[in-house]
């Protein structure tokens, strides 16, 4: 669901993709970034958030004393992220940049956490290895990395509806776009692969979300 967000909001109306997202995640995605904020971003750490967007998550750490940088590859992300920033003075504690989240330009092993929420739902396997590759160089040893995506759920209502916007919405996507499909992310083997130490993963709405936790190696 968040790759078709990225696909229709992005290049037509990026201010409306945190309400669509909220929408289309039933609420998972303010509670996954909630947890993360709550219970595992240090508040007096450095942080990078990969994939940033409207630079929600990153603003609101700064705001609880983290100081950060934010990558996007979408400029009109960016720029809603900067009126963020700027709208609560935060412009010395928080910086955005316009560039991959798979090919850095940063200095290594210099955050206390890197997090992506979301940014996996729009990659190929061997994009999620490069993602946690660069997570892993970025972070302190003994940091943290957090990454949350879209979850299976199997069963019940949440399930079937899960199931339906899916369907429907790739099909709409793959009609406008180049976009290809693929299989829900081994994100714990992809994490020991690019050699961090997965600790534990959290679910939101029996799975429609899902938060995986690793630690750098000390």
């Amino acid at each position: 669901m968040a790759t078709i967000l990225m696909r229709l909001t992005e290049e037509r109306a990026a201010n409306q993709y945190d309400r669509w997202i909220g929408l289309l995640t039933l609420g998972q995605a303010s509670a996954m970034r909630n947890y993360l904020l709550d219970s595992v971003v240090p508040r007096r750490g450095r942080v990078l958030d990969l994939g940033c967007g409207t630079g929600q998550l990153l603003v609101e750490a700064g705001r609880r004393g983290a100081t950060g940088v934010g990558v996007d590859l979408n400029p009109r992300m960016l720029k809603l992220a900067q009126e963020r920033c700027r709208r609560y003075n935060l412009k010395r504690r928080l910086r955005f940049f316009l560039g991959s989240a798979l090919s850095l330009d940063i200095e290594a092993h210099t955050f206390d956490i890197v997090v992506s929420t979301l940014l996996i739902s729009e990659l190929q396997p061997k994009e999620l290895e490069r993602l946690l590759q660069e997570a892993a160089r970025m972070v302190k040893p003994g940091g943290l990395v957090a990454i949350g995506g879209e979850g299976e759920v199997r069963a019940g209502l949440i399930g079937a509806f899960t199931s339906m916007i899916r369907r429907a919405s790739f099909w709409i996507v793959s009609k406008l776009t180049t976009l290809i499909s693929h299989p829900h992310h081994r994100v714990a083997q992809a994490m020991k692969n690019a050699g961090l130490n997965p600790r534990y993963k959290v679910s939101f709405l029996q799975g429609m979300l899902v938060l995986f936790v690793a630690e750098a190696e000390k």
